[in-house]
């Protein structure tokens, strides 16, 4: 694999004229020719960024969704009204099911009969209409090969001891079962410079992550690391262990936004001076060459 370029359909900011934000996440992928979206944002707005961008999304070879929440697969129904030939969706069997969790101060509750609030993955006539309509399906626990030198971590495991889920998310309304998140995983790209891992909130945490890419390839470098980090949360002290553990990967791009949080990335723009850039719609990377 000799290019990847990355265009950010979808990120929580904006500076190019005529484009818009939202919370959430959408990147649209160029991996030697194979061509790959990346969570699809909240709503149809990463459709109207792309249009924009002059990029069309009729021709893709794999939809991935990182993981079930809404910021990362609302506009999967759209896409699916748009194009009768939906390329096969890849994600956790999780990733196409619904979650939860306890109502934030000033928000409205969605139904009386139930105290959670769904965050989980919006398309309204669930996962079996989604096969009667033809969408292929493939969905994957282990790590998983979906093209030559293209990867999905599959289920990672939680082994950092300062690393965890952080918010309480549930699997039920009444919210009495924790969701601890299974289907969160990341896309790995096994380059001729090094990994590139493309994480959509990194809820398994960037330790976890970048330990589960290490396993798939042992002794490989770490090139890039893009996505969100979800380090929003986070205090000092687990930010600063992660940075550390980062610059022992000494990758070459590190590209964050959206979940990362305004504290992490400044710390990361300290740890890696040029080698860093923070995720906005309309940005496009070059990532085996230089970031624009």
């Amino acid at each position: 694999m000799k290019t990847v370029e990355i265009m950010v359909l979808v990120e929580d900011t904006v500076h190019v004229p005529k484009m818009r934000a939202e919370h959430g996440l959408s990147l649209f992928i160029n991996a030697g020719g194979f061509r790959i979206l990346f969570d699809t944002g909240a709503s149809a707005l990463f459709l109207g960024n792309a249009k924009q961008l002059g990029l069309r999304l009729n021709n893709l070879d794999a939809l991935i969704l990182s993981h079930n929440h809404y910021d990362h697969t609302g506009g999967v129904e759209f896409l699916i009204d748009l194009y009768a030939g939906l390329p096969p969706v890849f994600g956790h069997p999780k990733a196409f099911c619904q979650s939860y969790r306890k109502l934030k101060t000033g928000e409205v509750q969605q139904n009386d009969q139930q105290p959670g609030r769904a965050i989980g993955f919006p398309y309204p006539p669930g996962l079996g209409e989604l096969q009667k309509r033809g969408v292929r399906l493939a969905t994957n626990r282990e790590p998983l090969k979906i093209h030559e030198d293209t990867w999905l971590s599959g289920e990672v495991a939680r082994n950092c001891s300062f690393e965890g889920v952080g918010e309480s998310f549930f699997v039920d309304p009444q919210l009495t079962q924790k969701d601890d998140l299974p289907d969160d995983q990341a896309l790995v790209l096994n380059t001729h410079k090094g990994l590139i891992v493309i994480v959509g909130c990194c809820h398994s945490g960037i330790v976890n992550t970048l330990e589960a890419a290490r396993s798939l390839f042992p002794g490989v470098p770490l090139w890039a690391i893009v996505g969100g980090f979800h380090l929003l949360h986070a205090n000092d002290q687990r930010i600063k262990k992660t940075v550390a553990y980062l610059r022992t990967w000494d990758p070459q791009v590190v590209v964050a936004g959206h979940c990362t949080g305004f504290d992490a990335l400044c710390s990361l723009r300290r740890a890696f001076g040029i080698r860093f850039r923070a995720l906005s719609v309309g940005s496009r990377f070059s990532l085996l060459d230089s970031v624009e």
